[in-house]
């Protein structure tokens, strides 16, 4: 099961995502329409290095050493996750929807993944050494928490014609959805490996059926620029963004495991419990009487939005070189706080490269690298935000982004 779910974080990396720190070169230009295609990849973790997690997804022998060096890595807690989304959106700024001459409008389309893992050291022994690494001693995976979700949105919105900030209302289907809290949660084996106690509470909780359409859900992007003095007769903007912000409803019943137990096992070792033919299975007897409660249940639940506060890259002056910064959080413990700062450099009026810093998130440092070139009508933009995932085996993880803009 722990290998599974390992596996099932990683998998999530073929998806695509909004690039974060992909410059917007943002302008108060105007045009009458804009067209704009967005994707990208991005996993990384803590203690993880990509030498390892790369092989879940590519294939490849696990060594000892590439095993040996991950868990180096570990402390006590201990993050793996990726974000991911594949984006259209059409600007009309021609309209006057609501007969509101000062907001055009906006129509948008996407696919959007969440996955985030927070464990234990002994999460990890567990999954990639085995149980006999921990004979006669307790495997403590208390605090373990993971939540991923897959799902589409489709939105209508306004968009000022003048600043270009925007907002929008959002219909989302919730086409995947996996969460678990295991508050406690510790196995041990006696010095025979043949005696097996758990001490489990907690709740876990996964889709009961294959059909694609698990639940429905409302929310909100938002997307504000605010100009502020900034030196001396300059002005600089901040950008105030939110995406996915809201709640969905699974009306498909959900199979959820309640559990607040403990029990023994004498005779039998851990893999003949948990393995491919254990005997724990979805029996509802043999649940009851170890005191897991086996269940079916329709959900309300947050959306995985996020929310990024930060100075942005703007076209609106002739300065060489420009600062970005800011921060951005996702309502969960598995994502922390997430600070990143870099330098934009524009040798010439139609490119731009740069670099960042950043820490939190799913991991700790990393460092990125972009470029970005402008042309009288489109625009097209490539980035990483993990450089050193990107060249080395010892890095946290991949990212890679890219970002196509037409307007006329």
């Amino acid at each position: 099961m722990v290998r599974k779910i390992l596996i099932l974080l990683l998998v999530l990396q073929v998806n695509f995502l909004e690039a974060q720190f992909l410059p917007m070169q943002y302008d108060t230009l105007i045009n009458s329409h804009e067209l704009i295609l967005s994707g990208g990849v991005d996993y990384y973790g803590s203690s993880m290095e990509k030498d390892l997690t790369s092989k879940f997804i590519k294939g490849g022998l696990i060594t000892s050493e590439i095993k040996d060096k991950s868990l180096a890595k570990h402390g006590a807690i201990n993050r793996l996750g990726g974000v991911g989304f594949s984006r259209f959106e059409y600007r009309n700024f021609n309209a006057t929807p609501f007969k509101k001459k000062n907001w055009g409008y906006t129509i948008k389309a996407g696919y959007d993944a969440f996955a985030g893992l927070l464990y234990a050291k002994d999460f990890y022994g567990l999954a990639l050494y085995g149980n006999e690494s921990y004979i006669g001693e307790t495997m403590d995976m208390s605090g373990t928490n993971l939540s991923m979700m897959t799902y589409q949105k489709v939105g209508f919105g306004l968009i000022n014609k003048k600043s270009k900030s925007n907002v929008s209302l959002n219909v989302y289907n919730i086409s995947n959805r996996v969460h678990a809290d295991l508050r406690e949660f510790e196995i041990r084996q006696d010095d025979a490996a043949d005696t097996i106690s758990f001490l489990l509470a907690g709740e876990f909780e996964v889709k009961n059926n294959n059909k694609f359409n698990q639940g429905i859900g409302f929310g909100v992007d938002l997307n504000i620029f605010l100009p502020i003095e900034w030196g001396k007769y300059k002005t600089a903007y901040i950008q105030v963004k939110a995406q996915n912000i809201g709640f969905a409803y699974m009306y498909e019943k959900q199979k959820v495991y309640s559990f607040d137990t403990s029990f023994v096992f004498a005779g039998l070792k851990l893999d003949e419990l948990v393995g491919e033919n254990s005997i724990l299975g979805d029996s509802l007897n043999i649940l009851d009487s170890l005191g897991i409660n086996s269940t079916e249940k329709t959900r309300t639940i947050l959306l995985p939005g996020y929310i990024q506060v930060g100075k942005v890259v703007t076209n609106l002056t002739d300065k060489k070189i420009q600062s970005f910064f800011g921060i951005r959080l996702y309502p969960t413990l598995i994502y922390t706080p997430f600070l990143y700062a870099g330098v934009n450099y524009r040798p010439k009026e139609w490119i731009n490269i740069g670099a960042n810093t950043s820490y939190g998130g799913f991991g700790k440092f990393k460092t990125g690298l972009y470029a970005s070139v402008n042309f009288s009508n489109y625009s097209i933009g490539l980035s990483t935000e993990n450089l050193i995932g990107v060249f080395s085996k010892r890095g946290s993880g991949e990212s890679l982004f890219i970002r196509l803009r037409w307007a006329i």
